[in-house]
C-alpha cells in the first residue's frame, strides 16, 4: 500500500510539469500519453509512464482502437484534445450529440478541426449517426471515437 501510495504521490508531483515542455513521451500511448505527453522524458518519468500504462492495459487497448495517441498502425494520433475532451466530457458529449445542438457537442466540433461552416451538417450527423456512434449504454468515450473516426473518413466533408 505505501508503494502505491507513493507512485500517486510522485504521479501528483510530477503531473504539473507533464503540460511545461512539449514533446511525446519514449514510453509511447495510452493513459501515459495523455497524462504525461508534455513531460521532458526523463528516466523517472518514463518508469512512471511505463507503469501506468502497464497497470491500466491502456496502451495495447489504444493501439487496437486507434484512441488515446495510438493508431493501428503505431503513428501517435494528432488529435489528443478531441479525445480527452470526449472522455472527460462524456455524458454531457452523449446528451448533445444525440440532440444535434449544444455547447459540448458545438467544443467537440471545433476540436475535431470542424470549420465554422461545416460544423451544421458534422452537428447533423452527430444526430442521426447517434445509434451507431453510441450503439448501448455500456458504449465508452473509446468506442464512440472509433464509431466517429469510421464516420468522418467515410465523409471527410463534414469537417469542412
Amino acid at each position: 500500500m505505501k508503494k502505491f501510495l507513493a507512485v500517486l504521490m510522485a504521479a501528483g508531483m510530477t503531473a504539473p510539469a507533464a503540460w511545461a515542455v512539449g514533446n511525446h513521451p519514449m514510453a509511447g500511448c495510452g493513459l501515459a500519453y495523455m497524462l504525461f505527453s508534455k513531460d521532458d522524458n526523463g528516466q523517472p518519468i518514463q518508469i512512471l509512464a511505463s507503469t501506468t500504462n502497464n497497470l491500466f492495459g491502456s496502451q495495447t487497448f489504444g493501439i487496437t482502437s486507434g484512441t488515446s495517441g495510438c493508431t493501428k498502425d503505431g503513428h501517435i494520433s494528432l488529435n489528443k484534445q478531441a479525445e480527452v475532451y470526449a472522455e472527460v466530457n462524456f455524458r454531457q458529449l452523449s446528451r448533445d450529440m444525440a440532440a444535434g445542438e449544444g455547447e459540448y457537442a458545438n467544443t467537440f466540433a471545433s476540436l475535431l478541426g470542424a470549420t465554422d461552416a461545416a460544423k451544421p451538417a458534422l452537428l447533423k450527423m452527430f444526430q442521426e449517426k447517434y445509434s451507431l456512434l453510441f450503439p448501448s449504454a455500456a458504449t465508452t468515450s473509446v468506442d464512440m471515437l472509433g464509431a466517429l473516426t469510421a464516420q468522418l473518413e467515410a465523409n471527410p466533408k463534414l469537417l469542412g
